[in-house]
């Protein structure tokens, strides 16, 4: 249908609506343009006798030539919805994973022009809508009403902006209702419709509220769209779409469902408030980071109470979300972490922290010192080396007794050979220097020879005596499952820890590993630092925190690669309005580090928390040491030995040459 062929207020509606979507609406994103609710009684142009049929207005035309104007002129992506269409009619450019910016709802003339069932009917379209996966109520709004003469135009704006933000969550609303011979905005006023004498021309009602400001929960006649049949135009050019939700000073009281722990949101009693509510208190790191986003955003948070610490933890973390899934309360906070499963229910910030979930297991044993010194060089060396002392002290022999030139008798004997090659390799002197060139090169590249592998024996001798190693540890899964040291996990957990069901490894983990009980994780953690016999799945903080508190001088070990890492955040209730700013402040905090900050604080004080528990699990060696004298005692006792064998030997030698001196004569 030409828009040469509408009618005035017709053609000014559509003027209108192109005006709204040049000036307003988001560039590139697709609109969405609703019909009415097939279920009510609407009445049609023909049986319309209210007015004059110059002055009736339907929505069919209109949004027809919206969608032209949308599809041809404008390019934009559209789409159109109603219950009494039974496919979605897609514009050329729409993309089905599409989130819309951009609404367009036409409500047409009703039977009967009363507030409540036109507040139903809109209620009724807008429904629709929402069951879509595009719906956005976030984005932009235009409400098209085409009733005329109502009784109350902002009693009627009133029920519905508050109808679709209390059911729906919709803020950024624009109403748009004809005034056809009724009122007028005059030098900022407006005037009533029962004020005739001062009626001029026809319009349509821009209503809108602004209800996250100060007295702003009320309709507010925004402008006139005046009707002319030249030109229409807006009467004063006020912005039409101001922001909702001012950056601060927000001023709205939000209800917290924490998740209290021992550890990092401990329960600090409750209080009666001003409403007579009892309100409960918290301290850790998520309530000071809570703390800061209310305070710059003006907000109040009131906290509820934690589920009880006696339950499981997945029972929690349940209790603890559920409201907020509901809407029942508008945040959760306490280490939750996310979860695939709570996407469709529930809104999240920027994860502010990352934990995990890691396998614990017994840290490897020193190896004795003394073994691994007796292991520096293999059996195979050894063998080696001797027999590259025989066969030097043999060819310097063999060289000595046929060479042409004679050779001192020293190497002329292969007694006195094996003793100056084994001189060489202890680093002393030999009793005399080869004379001959060839025994000579041989004799020199033994000396080389025998230093490298002295200093080759020196330097792992010394690093062993400062650290000999550690026997292998487990490093990953796989070796976990193979060994013979016990698993076990909490098993309510499957819900995280056992998803992919076709993994062998996981199978094989979860035949493998027992059920262990939330309550005895003291017991636990024994078993795996003390005991060494031990290995249990268990989130990163609280091992952590036992170590610190009850067993300062033990390490913790873990596989090398997380098991399942978790990504805490806070848990917003759909769609609620101030997710955006709430959102944003929590990332700028995070980015800041201040969240880690606080994290980084809480565990610094649990090294002066010392548990009076502490000392029955420290037995005095904490497989550190500084090095020392001491250690380098197997030297000196090697030292020792050399020097006592080398006094007998001087005392028989003395002995030896008094006998045979003796006997001569």
């Amino acid at each position: 249908m030409s828009l040469a062929l509408f009618n005035t207020p017709e053609r000014s509606l559509v003027q209108l609506l192109q005006y709204i979507t040049n000036n307003y609406f988001t560039m590139g994103r697709s609109v969405l343009i609703t019909y009415p609710d097939k279920s009510l009684h609407y009445t049609t142009r023909s049986v319309k006798t209210l007015l004059p049929k110059s002055q009736q207005i339907c929505h069919i035309d209109v949004a027809g030539e919206t969608l032209r104007i949308f599809n041809e002129n404008l390019r934009w992506a559209t789409q159109t919805i109603g219950t009494n269409i039974e496919t979605l009619s897609l514009g050329e450019n729409f993309q089905t994973d599409d989130i819309h910016n951009n609404y367009i709802v036409f409500v047409t003339a009703l039977e009967h022009e009363y507030i409540d069932k036109i507040v139903d009917a809109v209620s009724s379209i807008v429904d629709n809508t929402a069951l879509t996966t595009t719906n956005n109520p976030r984005g932009r709004w235009v409400i098209v009403i085409s009733d005329q003469h109502l009784q109350s135009y902002s009693d009627l704006a009133m029920g519905i902006l508050t109808e679709i933000y209390e059911t729906y969550y919709i803020y950024d609303v624009l109403i748009l209702m004809p005034d056809i011979k009724s009122g007028i905005i005059q030098k900022g006023k407006y005037v009533e419709h029962e004020d005739v004498n001062n009626i001029s021309k026809d319009s349509y009602l821009l209503y809108s509220w602004l209800p996250f400001h100060v007295d702003g929960k009320q309709p507010i006649l925004f402008d006139e769209w005046i009707i002319d049949e030249q030109n229409s135009s807006q009467s004063l050019g006020r912005n039409l779409f101001p922001p909702k939700l001012p950056p601060k000073g927000i001023s709205i009281n939000l209800t917290v469902s924490p998740l209290g722990s021992k550890l990092s949101m401990v329960g600090k009693g409750n209080f009666t408030d001003d409403e007579g509510m009892i309100r409960y208190k918290y301290e850790g790191p998520e309530v000071n980071a809570m703390a800061m986003i209310a305070e710059h955003l003006n907000l109040s948070l009131r906290y509820g109470p934690s589920p009880s610490l006696e339950k499981k933890n997945v029972e929690r973390i349940a209790e603890a979300v559920t409201p907020v899934a509901l809407g029942e309360v508008d945040i959760a906070i306490g280490g939750l972490p996310l979860h695939p499963q709570l996407l469709p229910f529930l809104d999240f910030t920027h994860p502010y922290y990352l934990s995990g979930v890691n396998w614990f297991v017994p840290c490897p044993k020193p190896y004795p010192r003394l073994k691994r010194i007796s292991e520096t060089f293999p059996v195979s060396v050894w063998c080696l080396f001797a027999l590259v002392i025989i066969l030097t002290a043999l060819v310097t022999l063999f060289q000595s007794k046929f060479n042409k030139i004679s050779e001192i008798g020293t190497y002329q004997s292969g007694v006195m050979c094996f003793y100056c090659m084994w001189a060489v390799i202890l680093g002393v002197s030999v009793p005399n220097i080869p004379r001959t060139f060839s025994v000579r090169c041989l004799f020199l590249l033994f000396v080389w020879y025998a230093f490298v592998m002295n200093m080759l024996f020196q330097t792992f001798f010394t690093s062993y005596l400062v650290d000999p190693g550690i026997i292998d540890q487990v490093h990953t899964l796989e070796e976990l499952i193979e060994s013979d040291i016990t698993m076990g996990y909490p098993k309510m957990g499957d819900m995280y820890f056992f998803q992919d069901k076709s993994d062998p490894i996981l199978i094989k983990m979860h035949n493998r590993s027992e059920d262990i009980p939330y309550d005895a994780l003291e017991t636990i953690i024994s078993k795996i630092i003390v005991d060494k016999n031990y290995a249990a799945l268990l989130e990163e903080i609280y091992p952590e925190h036992l170590a610190k508190t009850m067993m300062h001088s033990k390490p913790l070990c873990y596989l090398d690669d997380r098991f399942y890492t978790l990504y805490v955040s806070v848990f917003l209730k759909k769609h609620i309005p101030i997710s955006g700013i709430f959102k944003a402040c929590a990332h700028r905090l995070i980015e800041g580090g201040l969240v880690v900050k606080e994290v980084n604080d809480m565990k610094e004080t649990w090294n002066f928390k010392i548990s009076p528990y502490a000392k029955a699990y420290d037995d005095g060696d904490d497989e550190y040491f500084v090095f020392s004298v001491h250690h380098l005692m197997i030297g000196f006792y090697a030292l020792a030995a050399g020097i006592t064998l080398s006094s007998v030997l001087l005392v028989l030698e003395h002995f030896h040459f008094w006998l045979f001196t003796k006997l001569r004569k």
